[in-house]
């Protein structure tokens, strides 16, 4: 008999795209939303340049812009991952500043995230997922 494979996790590169895409169908209209590509591997000039533009390390993968001047920022992990200690930082910072940060491991918690969020402002999804 042979062995029994384990299912391949999806990829962290795999999670953002399938949240950009949810977000683009499922947000109200009036909620924008971006990516932050922060992570992403750089030479070393490049780097440098993008820092002296102001990229900041620890910034989440996602913000929201919610209504009443408010933003929600979604950090994505898969498997075990963990914060770095400036992803730690920038969530301490944000949500004592009064902003929502919740770090998702799936579309399911992404979309239970934005449906906590939005319902504080009377709004809904447009879309959930399938089950």
């Amino acid at each position: 008999m042979p062995a029994r494979r384990e299912p391949k996790r999806p990829t962290e590169t795999a999670l953002h795209m399938s949240v950009a895409a949810f977000m683009r169908a499922s947000l109200p209209a009036d909620v924008l939303f971006f990516h932050c590509p922060n992570g992403e591997l750089r030479d070393p000039r490049t780097a440098g340049k993008l820092r002296a533009m102001g990229v900041q390390p620890g910034v989440p993968d996602f913000g929201v812009l919610l209504p009443k001047g408010q933003m929600g920022w979604i950090e994505l992990k898969v498997g075990a991952g963990q914060l770095s200690p400036e992803q730690i930082t920038f969530r301490q910072r944000a949500i004592a500043l009064g902003h929502g940060h919740s770090v998702c491991r799936s579309l399911d918690d992404v979309e239970t995230t934005l449906a906590r969020w939005l319902s504080k402002f009377g709004l809904t999804l447009k879309g959930r997922i399938a089950a």
